[in-house]
């Protein structure tokens, strides 16, 4: 038998949006605006579950000095 994954929650773009700061974007732009969110939701879905929230799906940028 498959295993059943829980289904994705909905998402609430125009909460997210205005979040973001992007009310001006919502009003002109509202499907792009819910094409972005919904793209985003996927690619997250993608990285999958971390232990560690903060962590980040490749190693962090490092500076080079020249000296």
């Amino acid at each position: 038998m498959a295993k059943k994954t829980p289904p994705e929650p909905a998402l609430d773009v125009n909460a997210l949006a205005c979040a973001a700061g992007l009310e001006r974007a919502l009003s002109q732009f509202p499907q792009d605006v819910a094409a972005a969110a919904q793209s985003a939701a996927q690619a997250r879905s993608l990285l999958g579950a971390q232990e560690n929230n903060t962590g980040e799906p490749w190693p962090p940028m490092r500076v080079r000095t020249l000296t």
